[in-house]
Order: C-alpha cells, then structure tokens, then sequence
C-alpha cells in the first residue's frame, strides 16, 4: 500500500506549531495562542463589500471595526508581517469572486516616509502572499504627504499626481490596504490608464464606515 501523500496545508500547521514552541504568537483578531490568526478568524473575518470610488469597483474584505480594524492595525503598526499569508490569501478570494483572474494585481506603493518607518510595503506583501499574477507598476513621484490626518480634500491634492505607470496593456486590479475617501486608488487608476492598462477594480482589505473619520485610520487612501 502506497503512503498517503501529507497535504502541504498539514506541513504548514506542523511548522507553525514547533514555531509557537520558540516564538509564542497570538491571534492579532481575538488574541488567542499559537496563530497569527486563528482559524475561527479567517473564517469570520471575510465580510465581502462592495463600493463604487467614483466609477472604480472597489471590493473590501470587510468594513474597518471590530477584528477587521485590530488585524490591520497590527499588520502595520505593529510589524505582524505574517498576518500578509492569510490575509493575501483572501484578497485572492475576492478577485476570483469578482471574476478577475485574468488581471495582475498592481500593489499601490507606499510614500517614502510610510516605507521609512514600517520598514515593508503593506499592499505588495498582501499581493504577492495571495498566489495570483502580480505586478509592480506604480511607483511614488514627488513627496507625498502622512495621510492619516487629513480631510477628503486635502488627501485628493496631496495624491493628485503622485503616482506613475510602467507602460503596459495588461488588465490591472489595484491593491491597497484600507480605502478611506478612495483617492489613492483613483491616482492609482488615473496613472495606470495613462500608460495603457485597463483597470477592472480593486481590492483592499478593508474599507471604513462612513460615520468614521479619517484620523481614525492608520493611513487609509
């Protein structure tokens, strides 16, 4: 009799548990031992939505409160960079859902001075963490300002323009970590357009309650 072949999900469940025994972890949605985030998070944490930026169709795992919001919070205040596996792995979820197989996530960059200070770009590590076709297109032109305390306008100018495009025609879904008032996501589309792409949508892993303000949000676009 041949040896059942081990599914590469329970090599990972091994790895993961000798870690624990070296580097406790805890659960950044619910605080329990021994995961990054626990099963009962990842399946509770997908609460699909669906907003429209201004004709751009943004599709968010969830609204930003509650687990949601200390998740990501932990992903980039924190350092949780293993929270991007799972996380990358439900954002793949969401372009399948939406029909989008067959575009490249296109990760939106971070500022020069939110790379300083986190050390990691949150969106491409999500993106790439998700197995789907990515691509780094966009790049940061020009200083850009700390977004998390400014008001919807003034976060519109201090986007405007920021971003350009590697020319190419492939099919592009953009990807960010929390959309807020939308404008980095339509700078984002704005300058892949202008270099050629069709842009489909986005997907973020979390979009915020419009009762929210945006100092509220650890640098949400």
């Amino acid at each position: 009799m041949q040896p059942i072949a081990s599914r590469p999900e329970s090599w990972r469940e091994h790895l993961a548990d000798a870690l624990d025994l070296l580097m406790p972890v805890w659960c950044a949605g619910c605080d329990a031992p021994g995961r990054a985030l626990c099963a009962t998070c990842v399946a509770e944490l997908p609460r699909p939505r669906r907003r429209d930026a201004d004709g751009l169709d943004v599709r968010s795992l969830a609204r930003y409160e509650g687990a949601a919001a200390r998740i990501i919070r932990a992903l980039k205040e924190d350092g949780r960079t293993g929270l991007c596996r799972p996380l990358g792995r439900l954002v793949a979820g969401l372009v399948r859902d939406a029909g989008w197989e067959d575009a490249a996530l296109v990760p939106v960059p971070p500022s020069r001075a939110a790379l300083r200070r986190r050390g990691y770009a949150v969106p491409e590590m999500i993106a790439r963490h998700g197995d789907v076709r990515t691509a780094r297109r966009l790049r940061v032109r020009g200083r850009v300002l700390d977004q998390r305390r400014l008001d919807r306008a003034e976060r519109q100018r201090n986007v405007a323009g920021s971003f350009v495009a590697r020319p190419g025609t492939t099919a592009a879904v953009i990807v960010d970590d929390v959309m807020t008032t939308g404008a980095t996501l339509r700078e984002a589309q704005r300058a892949l357009r202008e270099a050629g792409s069709r842009v489909v949508g986005a997907v973020v892993l979390a979009d915020t309650p419009l009762r929210m303000t945006v100092g509220d949000i650890p640098g949400g676009s």
